[in-house]
């Protein structure tokens, strides 16, 4: 019995490192999905790429049609500068998962205006109806793209009101509006990514200042659950100027 308690001793010991390094042991990070219908491994979002480019993930067999389906890439404006098929690496005539890969080639104009890019998966629909369609997007970085220095932008500051309950005439400057620190993004109008252009961080005091190339966007600031709400400002950016805009965010106080 007494050479049996030192041995006891030692396998609790061997179980203990085991359950430590179970706890300490890092996951690896889950991958880029879809309301459980397709996964993206490679690239990851916002992940600089190059051509040529191989896609891998996995997707749900009615997310393919004859084992395939469109993958397309698109530039910081909306535009397609390569489209590709996603091949099933095995049998796709199930409802679980099916592995596949996709290749894309393409070329970036290096003096574009932005590097960002787009990765849009597109359930393959042969039936053309439109409640059949379905799309997946992640970002993406455009290797070689140095872009001409942008002298046109806009800024401003985001304000947060009204800040009392009664608004009193004359105005009280206690109950003026307040800087509110938050994040602006930028939609391109007419583009047909549904991501933002471009977002940026305020200061505490509520100020933003972004570079943009000329054309015209949308301006929001991200409010909160019901508030504050914040609404969305339609500007025009011109050559080598910066727009003065401030954003009013809806505190819900009346």
């Amino acid at each position: 019995m007494k050479k049996a308690f030192p041995i006891i001793i030692i396998i609790l010991i061997i179980v203990g490192f085991g359950v430590a390094w179970k706890l300490t042991k890092k996951e690896a990070p889950p991958l880029v999905s879809k309301t459980d219908l397709i996964r993206i491994n490679s690239p990851r979002p916002n992940q600089i790429i190059q051509s040529p480019l191989t896609i891998t993930g996995e997707a749900r067999g009615s997310w393919f049609f004859e084992a395939s389906f469109p993958v397309v890439l698109t530039n910081w404006d909306g535009l397609i500068i390569a489209q590709g098929i996603a091949t099933a690496k095995s049998d796709w005539m199930t409802a679980d998962f099916v592995p596949f890969e996709a290749k894309l080639t393409f070329t970036v104009d290096k003096n574009s205006y932005g590097n960002k890019g787009t990765l849009i998966f597109r359930k393959d629909n042969p039936s053309g109806l439109p409640e059949h369609d379905d799309a997946f997007e992640i970002p993406v970085v455009l290797a070689g793209v140095t872009g001409p220095p942008n002298n046109s932008g806009v800024r401003g500051t985001v304000l947060l009101g009204p800040t009392c309950p009664v608004m009193r005439e004359p105005p009280d400057p206690n109950c003026a509006d307040k800087p509110y620190a938050t994040t602006v993004q930028v939609m391109a109008i007419g583009s047909p990514k549904s991501s933002p252009f471009a977002t940026v961080e305020t200061d505490k005091e509520g100020r933003y200042k972004i570079m943009l190339p000329p054309g015209e966007y949308g301006l929001q600031a991200i409010g909160g659950t019901p508030f504050p709400s914040c609404g969305t400002k339609n500007i025009i950016i011109e050559s080598d100027a910066m727009l003065e805009t401030d954003l009013s965010c809806d505190t819900g106080i009346r």
